[in-house]
C-alpha cells in the first residue's frame, strides 16, 4: 500500500527575490520586434548576475547577461540582451517552432505562477529566433514539450552578441488572480563553451527544472485574462490510395479552451482530427514484450503532467506501468487511427490540489462498436515538496470488455536531505478489474539519490497476473522487478570534465519468486570531456528463462529454457555544438545460445538555420541454431526552415522486417500563433530483394486552423 513518509525535513533553502514592475498605462508597450528601443524597458527591473552551474559552479558566467521584466494586466514581457565578445561564434543553427535547440545557445525561463514550487511554464528562445515552450509539473517530474502555448518572440544577433524580446499573454498562463508572487528561473546556454549560467540553483546538484529551487517575483496583481476562451474551428481534407481503392474526404471541427477560473480550464474537441500528426520512428524489437511509443498529438499532451502518475524524478520513472497512457484513445494496436467523435477534458489547480478528467467517445472503427473512455486524476501537495493522488480509468478501447482500474500514489521529496541532498521516495498501488480478467494489483516502492557526483536508486514493483489496466501500459505481468544502481561521476576540472562509473542491475522473478530475467548493465569508465564528447564502455550480463518457445522472427525460434549470456560495447558521442555530429555504438557477444552483433549510428548536420539534416542507420545481425537474420533500418530526416514560422519537414524510414520505404513530409506554417496550416504527404512503398519499389498506399492530408481568442 502506498504510504506518505512524515519526515520533518521539509525542503526548501534560500533563493533570490526580485521585485517586477508594472508599466504605466501611458507608457506605450513593447513592440516585439528584438531591437530593445522601447521606451518600456527603461521602467523595467534588471537581473544581471548570472553564475555559472556548468562547467565551474558558482562562478560568473563567461559573458554578460542582461534580462529585464515588466508586466501589465494582459502581458508578461521579457528582454534579453546576451552580450558575447566573439559573436562571430554564436551558435544559431535552428530557427523551427519547438526544435531541439541543444546544438545552440538559447535562453530558457521557467514562470512558476502559483508559487507551488511544484509546476511551471517553460519559454526558451534561441538566437535564430526559434521559439519553444513547456510545461513542467512534479517539480521536473513531468516535462510536456509538446505543449504549444499562444506568445511573441523575436531575436537578433548584433555586433554586441545577440538579444530577443519576449511578450507572453496573461490569457495563456494559468495563475492565482489573488497571488502576487511567482515562482522564476531563468539560464543562458553558450553552447560553444557547454557553458550553462542561471540566476538561481546554480549547484549542479539542482536540476534547472526542480521548480522547487527557483526564485520569488514578487510585486505581481491585478492580473486579467479577458473571457478566457479560445476557439479554434479547423477544416481539413485528405486523399488516401490504397489496395487500387481511393478516397476523397472533407472533415471539420472544432477545439474550444475555456477558462472557467483562471486555474481551470475546460477543453473540448468535436470531430477531432490528428492528420498533422509525426510519425512515429521505426524500433527493432528484439524482445518478447510490446514496446512502448510517446504520445505526440497535441490534444492530449495539453495538461498532460496533470494525469502523471507515480514517480516523477529520479531514476525510479520506468514505463513498467502506466495506468492512463492517452495513445490506447484513437489508435488501434495496430496502430491504426481510430475516429474519435468528440473528446472533453477539464483541469485545474487549486490550494494545493491538481486535478483532471478526461472523457472520449470513439466511432465504431474495424469491428469494434462505438466507445465512451474516461479518465479521472486528483492530486494533493504535502509538506514542502511532496504529493498524494488517486487516479481511475473506466472502458476498453478495444471494446472487448469493460473496465476500471483505480490506484493512488504518494511521492515525497527533499532537497535538505543530510544537509542539501536531493532525496526521492515514491510508491503507488493500482488495482484492475475487467469481465476477461480477475481483479488484480501492481504496486510499487522506489527510493532514488539524485546528486551530480553521485547517484544511487533501488525499487520494487510487483505485477500480479491478470492486472491489465485498459487505457493504460503494461509490457510485462505476474512478476516482480527489483532494480537497484549506483554511478560515481566525478568532476575532475580540466579537459576531462566528468566520469561515470557505475552499473545497473534489475531482477525478474515470477509470483513464485522463480528467476524469470537477469540483467547487470556494468559501466567501468564513461568520459564527458570539456569540449562535450562522450564515450563509455559497457559490459552486460543476462539470464533469460523462457517457460516456452519465443518465436524472434518468421521461421527463427529459441527454445524453451534457461539461458545466460554476456555482451559487451562502447558508445561514443560527439557535441552537437558542432556543424556535424556523430553518436554511435556497437556491442557484440552471446545472444541466448547464439550470438548477436548491434551496429548503430546516427549523423547530424546543421550548415546554417535554414537547414538541418540527419542520416541514420541500425543493423542487429542475430545467429541462433534455429537460424540467422539480419534487421537493418534506415532513416533520413531532411529539414528546412524558411522563418521561424514556416518549416518543411521530410522524414524517410526503411526496415527489411515489413520491406517497406515509408516518407512522411510536413509543410507547416504558423500565420499567427494559435492559428497553423499543415500539409502532409504520407507515401509508403514495398521493396522487393532487387531494391525495387511499388507504391503500396498513398495518403495527402490538408489542415487548417484558426484561433479566436476572446
Amino acid at each position: 500500500m502506498p504510504f506518505l513518509a512524515l519526515i520533518p525535513w521539509l525542503g526548501g533553502g534560500s533563493s533570490p527575490t526580485l521585485t517586477v514592475p508594472r508599466l504605466p498605462d501611458e507608457l506605450a508597450r513593447p513592440v516585439i520586434d528584438g531591437a530593445l528601443d522601447d521606451d518600456a524597458w527603461k521602467a523595467a527591473t534588471v537581473i544581471d548576475d548570472l553564475r555559472q552551474s556548468e562547467p565551474v559552479p558558482g562562478a560568473p558566467a563567461s559573458e554578460h547577461t542582461l534580462v529585464r521584466l515588466c508586466y501589465d494586466a494582459e502581458t508578461f514581457y521579457v528582454a534579453l540582451e546576451c552580450f558575447d565578445r566573439e559573436p562571430q561564434l554564436i551558435r544559431d543553427t535552428q530557427m523551427k517552432r519547438d526544435a531541439n535547440l541543444d546544438p545552440d545557445d538559447r535562453v530558457e525561463l521557467l514562470f512558476d505562477t502559483f508559487c507551488d514550487r511544484r509546476n511551471a511554464f517553460w519559454f526558451q528562445i534561441g538566437p535564430a529566433g526559434s521559439l519553444g515552450d513547456a510545461l513542467v509539473a512534479k517539480n521536473g517530474g513531468s516535462f510536456n514539450k509538446q505543449w504549444n502555448g499562444i506568445w511573441y518572440g523575436e531575436a537578433r544577433i548584433t555586433d554586441a552578441g545577440w538579444q530577443a524580446e519576449l511578450a507572453i499573454p496573461m490569457a495563456t498562463l494559468n495563475f492565482d488572480p489573488t497571488g502576487t508572487r511567482w515562482g522564476f528561473n531563468l539560464r543562458r546556454h553558450i553552447r560553444r563553451r557547454s557553458e550553462e549560467a542561471r540566476w538561481a540553483a546554480t549547484d549542479p546538484n539542482q536540476e534547472f527544472f526542480w521548480v522547487s529551487e527557483a526564485g520569488t517575483l514578487e510585486g505581481l496583481g491585478g492580473l486579467r485574462q479577458g473571457l478566457g476562451l479560445d476557439v479554434t474551428p479547423f477544416v481539413g481534407a485528405s486523399y488516401v490510395h490504397a489496395d487500387d481503392d481511393s478516397d476523397l474526404l472533407g472533415d471539420g471541427g472544432v477545439d474550444l479552451f475555456y477558462r472557467l477560473a483562471p486555474n481551470t480550464k475546460l477543453a473540448l474537441s468535436l470531430h477531432t482530427d490528428f492528420a498533422e500528426t509525426e510519425v512515429d520512428e521505426r524500433v527493432v524489437n528484439l524482445t518478447r514484450f510490446p514496446l512502448f511509443f510517446p504520445e505526440k498529438r497535441d490534444f492530449f499532451l495539453e495538461d498532460s503532467g496533470v494525469f502523471h502518475f507515480g514517480p516523477s524524478n529520479g531514476f525510479g520513472s520506468s514505463s513498467d506501468v502506466i495506468p492512463f497512457f492517452s495513445r490506447r484513445i484513437g489508435i488501434d494496436a495496430n496502430g491504426a487511427e481510430v475516429p474519435l467523435f468528440g473528446a472533453a477534458k477539464l483541469t485545474g489547480q487549486t490550494d494545493g490540489w491538481s486535478f483532471g478528467v478526461l472523457d472520449a467517445a470513439t466511432e465504431a472503427s474495424a469491428g469494434v462498436d462505438e466507445q465512451n473512455l474516461f479518465v479521472g486524476r486528483v492530486s494533493k501537495n504535502v509538506l514542502a515538496n511532496s504529493d498524494v493522488g488517486l487516479v481511475w480509468t473506466s472502458g476498453d478501447p478495444s471494446g472487448e470488455s469493460g473496465a476500471n482500474t483505480v490506484g493512488m500514489d504518494a511521492n515525497w521529496r527533499t532537497h535538505d536531505f543530510l544537509g542539501d541532498d536531493a532525496l526521492r521516495v515514491s510508491s503507488y498501488w493500482l488495482a484492475s478489474d475487467d469481465s476477461a480478467h480477475d481483479a488484480a494489483n501492481a504496486y510499487h516502492l522506489g527510493a532514488s539519490y539524485p546528486q551530480d557526483e553521485l547517484q544511487l536508486d533501488a525499487s520494487a514493483t510487483v505485477i500480479e497476473d491478470g492486472f491489465d489496466p485498459a487505457l493504460g501500459f503494461v509490457p510485462r505481468t505476474g512478476v516482480k522487478k527489483y532494480t537497484g544502481a549506483g554511478f560515481f561521476t566525478p568532476r575532475l576540472h580540466s579537459w576531462i570534465r566528468q566520469l561515470e562509473i557505475g552499473a545497473r542491475a534489475t531482477l525478474f522473478t515470477d509470483g513464485a519468486n522463480a528467476t524469470e530475467s537477469v540483467a547487470f548493465d556494468v559501466r567501468p569508465l564513461g568520459v564527458e570531456l570539456e569540449s562535450g564528447d562522450e564515450a563509455s564502455l559497457r559490459v552486460l550480463h543476462f539470464r533469460e528463462v523462457l517457460d516456452a518457445d519465443f518465436d524472434i522472427q518468421d521461421d527463427v525460434t529459441i527454445p524453451e529454457g534457461g539461458y545466460t549470456f554476456e555482451r559487451a560495447g562502447v558508445v561514443v558521442e560527439t557535441s552537437d555544438k558542432r556543424e556535424v555530429d556523430v553518436a554511435t555504438s556497437f556491442f557484440a557477444g552471446d545472444f541466448y545460445d547464439g550470438s548477436r552483433e548491434d551496429f548503430d549510428v546516427e549523423l547530424g548536420w546543421r550548415p546554417s538555420r535554414y537547414g538541418t539534416f540527419g542520416l541514420g542507420y541500425e543493423r542487429n545481425r542475430v545467429s541462433l541454431p534455429g537460424g540467422d537474420f539480419t534487421v537493418h533500418v534506415g532513416r533520413v530526416r531532411a529539414n528546412w526552415q524558411f522563418t521561424p514560422w514556416i518549416a518543411w519537414s521530410n522524414f524517410v524510414q526503411y526496415d527489411n522486417e515489413s520491406d517497406e520505404l515509408g516518407l512522411n513530409s510536413r509543410l507547416w506554417w504558423i500565420f499567427e500563433p494559435g492559428s497553423e496550416l499543415f500539409f502532409v504527404v504520407n507515401q509508403g512503398w514495398d521493396a522487393d530483394p532487387d531494391w525495387r519499389f511499388a507504391p503500396r498506399t498513398t495518403q495527402v492530408a490538408f489542415k487548417v486552423g484558426y484561433t479566436l481568442r476572446f
